[in-house]
């Protein structure tokens, strides 16, 4: 064999070798498909939806795939498909990502299994027929502008505030300089009081998560309390605003958390201001907490008793749900294990079953 054929014979091999080794690659990362659906398997066993096939109208969501519960539904899954009339939502569901309905603008209605643990970031924005959604008594996170610029979300003209099942602070709606959160929020949403000229807040000590950019811009907030309890601050949450060209501290501003919590480290990874919270001193005259106060086209609505459902962790609470607004009876604690499951859920880095 001359030494051309030889090279010949050589590259031939080489590229015969490459492109099994490509089509063996194909096969390992195809997508899992069922029906409408494809979908992913988490090394944890955690099925979760990445893409919908179908024509829209009315989907209906299966419980189970392959004998696995259906319990995440991933980001942007029906993102502005305007052709979706109606979703039927399994009861296995867990975790609604982010900006997974936003704009299906002929989506009227929505039911929310118990069920379900969090909705993610925008998840709804944009419905612009969306009138009737029901609040699970389970939710424990909504994510940022998840219900923005929908009908549903403008039943809360005139409240205070925006506080769902008792226990998420969604948002802060008046523009009053003191605020009582009451006893029994467990979460304060992401940008919940982005800009606001708030002066003192209290933060009762049910709350364990704090969302990114939470008091942002507030710049007359000088200082806040924050308990042990609280499991998650996220980023360019307290303290800080808007600079001309970066992220700043707000000037004089104070954390009083104790050394070994998640509020000391968060003043240190800052450079905030901390002092002891045996330091801080409560205002006098504190307003009466926020409450959501149902506006006058929805109190002709019967209130119901409800409780909350979670029995993990020692958590307690019954609300009066009216037309998805609701006021706060009871209190309500929560463990961190809720959270922990949502970064597990949500870790985009975790490996598919093969």
């Amino acid at each position: 064999m001359t030494a051309s054929k030889k090279s010949f014979c050589l590259i031939l091999g080489v590229v015969l070798i490459l492109c099994s080794c490509l089509v063996v690659n194909a096969e390992e990362t195809q997508p899992l498909k069922s029906g409408d659906f494809s979908y992913e398997i988490y090394d944890d066993g955690t099925l979760c939806l990445t893409e919908y096939h179908g024509e829209g109208g009315d989907v209906i969501i299966p419980e189970a795939i392959d004998g696995k519960a259906v319990s995440v539904l991933g980001d942007e899954l029906f993102w502005y498909m305007e052709e979706v009339t109606s979703v039927t939502l399994p009861e296995s569901l867990e975790y609604i990502g982010a900006r997974v309905f936003q704009h299906c603008t002929a989506l009227t209605s929505i039911k929310i299994p118990d069920s379900v643990l969090e909705i993610g970031d925008a998840c709804f924005e944009g419905c612009s027929k969306l009138t009737d959604i029901n609040i699970s008594a389970n939710l424990v996170y909504v994510g940022a502008f998840a219900f923005d610029a929908t009908p549903w979300v403008t039943q809360f003209d005139g409240c205070s505030s925006i506080i769902l099942g008792g226990r998420i602070f969604y948002k802060y709606l008046s523009d009053e300089d003191m605020v009582v959160i009451p006893d029994g929020v467990v979460c304060l949403s992401d940008n919940a009081f982005e800009s606001k000229k708030l002066s003192f807040v209290s933060i009762p000590e049910t709350v364990a998560f704090i969302g990114d950019f939470c008091f942002y811009n507030c710049k007359n907030l000088k200082e806040i309390c924050l308990g042990k309890g609280i499991y998650h601050i996220g980023e360019n949450s307290i303290g800080l605003l808007q600079g001309v060209n970066e992220v700043e501290a707000v000037e004089d501003f104070t954390i009083y958390a104790d050394e070994g919590s998640l509020g000391a480290d968060y003043a240190k990874k800052y450079n905030v201001n901390l002092k002891a919270t045996a330091d801080f001193k409560v205002p006098e005259n504190l307003p009466q907490p926020e409450v959501c106060e149902p506006t006058a086209e929805i109190r002709d609505v019967q209130p119901q008793a409800k409780p909350a459902g979670l029995s993990q962790g020692g958590v307690v609470a019954v609300v009066l749900s009216i037309a998805g607004c609701v006021v706060i009876v009871g209190g309500i604690a929560a463990g961190s294990y809720i959270y922990e499951k949502k970064r597990k859920l949500n870790n985009k880095n975790s490996k598919k079953k093969k």
